[in-house]
């Protein structure tokens, strides 16, 4: 038996109104929000000063490491914005720039040759061919003579770390080596499907900038045979 109370046919016309369908409701939460976007006014950029410039440059630099080419391309986009929004004088803003650039580096926030010698020790742990790094760091703003005493250091450290077997050979088979365990490629895929996955292993090395030889030994290699060399990564 059903003791559930019934309903008249006003309180149903009440309840209707009053509590709409899912449908109803989804609509009529998408038309407020539609209407708040549109009453949201969009963030206007910050007008530049030098202190501005100073407080931004410190929290950026103590968040990431930067070249100064890189703060400086990230300073001119905020004084752009700054001109166009509130007629700021370019001239002006560009001298407050310069000033907290050399603020920086004087204090020792920047330091383009310890930026670039860091950067390219990462990326030769990640398995990076040298020319893959220099261009890296030529993208980031260092200057060519700057990039060469990475390299060249970079290279020196790799023969310091390597063991004795393994001195003297060129620090891209040991980059090579790296980044083949860091993807899990020839000696370290499954022998099961070592043979099948070969060219495609072949591949993945030459687009990270290593020729042919070099791909070719690494692959046809056992794990046991590039332990030594992998030394020179993981000695730096």
């Amino acid at each position: 038996m059903n003791d559930k109370p019934r309903q008249s046919p006003e309180t149903l016309t009440f309840e209707a109104q009053k509590k709409p369908g899912g449908n109803a409701r989804f609509a009529s939460t998408q038309a407020k929000n539609a209407k708040n976007t549109q009453n949201r006014d969009p963030k206007r950029p910050r007008k530049v000063t030098r202190d501005y410039l100073m407080n931004y440059a410190t929290w950026y630099l103590e968040r990431f490491a930067a070249s100064r080419a890189r703060l400086e391309k990230l300073m001119r986009s905020k004084i752009r914005l700054s001109v166009a929004e509130h007629g700021t004088d370019p001239d002006e803003a560009v001298d407050w720039m310069n000033s907290v650039l050399s603020a920086c580096e004087k204090a020792g926030f920047i330091n383009d040759d310890a930026y670039a010698k860091g950067r390219a020790r990462s990326l030769l742990r990640r398995g990076k061919a040298m020319r893959v790094i220099a261009a890296d760091l030529s993208s980031r703003g260092i200057a060519s003579d700057q990039i060469d005493a990475a390299l060249t250091e970079l290279r020196a450290e790799a023969e310091d770390a390597a063991y004795e077997e393994v001195r003297g050979t060129d620090p891209n088979i040991a980059a090579a080596a790296a980044y083949a365990r860091r993807r899990r490629l020839g000696p370290w895929r499954r022998s099961d499907i070592r043979e099948e996955k070969r060219e495609k292993d072949m591949a993945a090395l030459a687009r990270q900038g290593f020729g042919y030889d070099t791909a070719t030994r690494i692959i046809n290699s056992d794990i046991e045979e590039l332990e030594d060399l992998l030394s020179m990564i993981d000695g730096i």
